[in-house]
């Protein structure tokens, strides 16, 4: 799309010239552009003069270049008005699960972000920024510079996106906590220890930092998932006290510090119903906050109720009132479904987002984020996560989730194929699972598996994965050959379908030819394992060309690892299979034991999910 901006939309040329890379170019034979200020988001075109846009922020105005784009296209005049139902609309991205974003590769995802109307966004960082003091903090984990981040923080702001730091404060620490040199800062293995002075001096080193890398006066400190609070190091040292004495001191020390260098602070607020619950739990069917801690955690530090898993509203209703409890502000917070492995579920996201947001919207919540999690080493690709972030935005604009419109959507502001992208969700599955089914992963359980020693083998069998596997391969096959820019991507997933199609059912199968004797079948799958193991080299190659286009070098080493072991693995099938035919050994033991369901009842089609690495590769230790 060819524009020029009339003087009225002067101010926004710096951040137009940041979006040649999605097809919006500043000429002056283009079509004119102007803005005005106005209490609605509109985008007007008579199909001959100048368009108009009007809204009451950067962010909308950017929003309606994305608009724009899509209609001129058709070449016919058009109106849009557009409200938008959340004051504060935030995509969160994970830089702390060894896939860390390079800077070129944000600053992507923002000029997309800013087209769809995103006016926030999130950068997750445990301990991967670096930290003045601290040396081991974000060691060898691709930690972004502070240089690095005030650019971006200046490129974002150009496109009307707030940039916000979502670091750490409590728990998910244990990057840095494992190093030596901060043995003192440790109450668990990824808690810091509470109430010592060391600790807070820790800090408020990240604050400092946060304050000179942003320019906004908004940071989340996290503080989830603190299980075991007190109960480490800190109970060795202080005695037993209860959870919550500790974590409302901790709270208050903390947004002490937050307000000394500007800081509005933000938590997640899981801990405060943890500690009220009898299983430690957040999500309860009963659950009383007690009445002294709703009157001692500060007003002023806003809540964050994350919840990625129910899909029905009257559950995010009682939720949202149970928080309105504290007295406190409130945001919302749901989950892209990008820590299940290399697969992300839209399936799974469709079904809880809507009666999520709808609950936001009925109970008056303003200010809504996605969070988009790299659990157990970032294998989802940011680009996979684009029909998620285009859904938040349209509900937000439009109140709709109609795929048919977020594919049109998502095409104007990202160039990228919804339909595609909806289909990755095909990987954790087949149509023989039972609907109920909790949370499958096939795509990473059953990567991983050992062939000889398959853990998940009795789960697997007879639920059609071969076959599934067979016609991805073909489906994202045909996404590749398109050659554009999503090429990489769909490569990826046209390779790691044909791996599955012949690893799935590999073991299963080897199990069955040697109850049976039949060495011609065990011949057979020897050679579909040696041709698994040359295809997980291709993989290889191919998710490691992914990452790189993506994310700093840092962490793809794990992915590495656990690829070539799976083709170390695939070899090692092949061969014991061949030595029995051949006669060089007498026995496979590992073929001799039984099978036992894990994931599944025997007889039923409902599965449950595995989200480890190290569950998943043995029944020894692995890790």
């Amino acid at each position: 799309m060819q524009i020029c901006l009339k003087e009225s939309a002067r101010a926004f040329e710096a951040g137009v010239r940041m979006l040649e890379g999605e097809g919006i170019l500043l000429c002056t034979e283009g079509v004119p552009v102007e803005w005005r200020e106005g209490p609605a988001l509109s985008v007007c075109w008579d199909g001959r003069g100048a368009a108009f846009l009007q809204g009451e922020s950067r962010a909308q105005f950017f929003r309606g270049l994305g608009l724009l784009k899509e209609h001129l296209a058709k070449g016919e005049p058009f109106s849009i008005r557009e409200t938008p139902v959340f004051h504060q609309l935030g995509a969160s991205f994970d830089l702390s699960r060894n896939a860390v974003m390079t800077p070129e590769a944000l600053r992507r995802m923002l000029c997309r972000l800013a087209l769809m109307g995103y006016n926030q966004a999130y950068l997750y960082t445990e301990d991967t920024y670096e930290l003045p003091g601290y040396p081991f903090f974000g060691y060898l984990r691709g930690r972004w510079r502070a240089g690095e981040l005030k650019a971006l923080d200046e490129f974002a702001a150009q496109l009307g996106i707030e940039l916000i730091p979502c670091i750490q404060t409590l728990g998910h620490l244990e990057r840095f906590l494992h190093w030596e040199s901060s043995a003192a800062l440790r109450d668990t293995p990824d808690v810091l220890l509470a109430d010592e002075d060391e600790t807070y001096r820790l800090i408020e080193a990240m604050l400092r930092q946060c304050r000179a890398c942003y320019r906004t006066d908004k940071i989340h400190l996290g503080m989830d998932e603190a299980m075991n609070l007190g109960l480490g190091n800190y109970l060795k040292k202080h005695g037993y006290q209860k959870s919550f004495s500790i974590m409302l001191r901790h709270v208050q020390r903390v947004r002490e510090l937050a307000h000394r260098y500007g800081f509005s602070p933000m938590m997640w607020s899981d801990m405060y119903f943890r500690c009220a619950s009898a299983n430690g739990d957040y999500y309860e069917d009963e659950i009383s906050i007690p009445e002294w801690v709703l009157r001692e955690a500060p007003q002023d530090v806003e809540l964050v109720y994350w919840d990625y898993y129910h899909d029905q509203q009257r559950f995010y209703d009682r939720y949202l009132k149970l928080h309105r409890q504290f007295r406190a502000p409130l945001r919302f917070a749901g989950g892209l479904w990008t820590w299940l492995g290399p697969a992300v579920d839209y399936d799974v996201f469709f079904k809880n987002a809507e009666p999520a947001l709808r609950a936001c919207l009925e109970n008056g919540v303003e200010n809504v984020l996605l969070t988009s999690w790299g659990d157990d080493g970032g294998e989802t690709s940011p680009q996979a996560m684009l029909l998620g972030l285009q859904a938040y935005a349209e509900f937000c604009y439009e109140q709709t989730l109609d795929h048919a419109f977020l594919c049109r959507r998502l095409e104007a502001c990202a160039g990228a194929d919804g339909r595609a992208l909806q289909r990755i969700s095909a990987f954790n599955k087949t149509d023989l699972l039972d609907e109920a089914s909790d949370l499958p992963n096939a795509a990473k359980f059953l990567l991983y598996q050992d062939p000889l020693a398959g853990i998940f083998d009795a789960d697997a069998e007879g639920m059609g994965f071969a076959r599934t596997y067979a016609a991805l391969e073909e489906e994202f096959g045909a996404y590749a050959r398109r050659g554009d820019r999503w090429q990489g991507l769909y490569r990826f997933y046209e390779l790691l379908a044909r791996v599955l199609k012949n690893k799935a059912e590999l073991g299963a199968g080897l199990c069955r030819a040697y109850a049976d004797g039949d060495k011609a079948r065990l011949r057979a799958l020897s050679a579909q394992a040696r041709q698994a193991a040359a295809d997980t080299g291709e993989l290889l190659e191919a998710w490691r060309n992914l990452w790189m286009a993506e994310c700093r070098p840092f962490g793809f080493e794990v992915l590495e690892v656990r690829l070539a072991g799976v083709q170390a693995r695939l070899r090692a099938a092949a061969q014991r299979a061949e030595d029995y035919c051949e006669g060089r050994v007498a026995r496979l033991e590992e073929l001799e034991e039984p099978r036992l369901p894990l994931l599944r009842q025997a007889g039923s089609r409902r599965m449950h999910g595995v989200y480890f690495w190290r569950e998943i590769v043995s029944a020894s230790k692995a890790f």
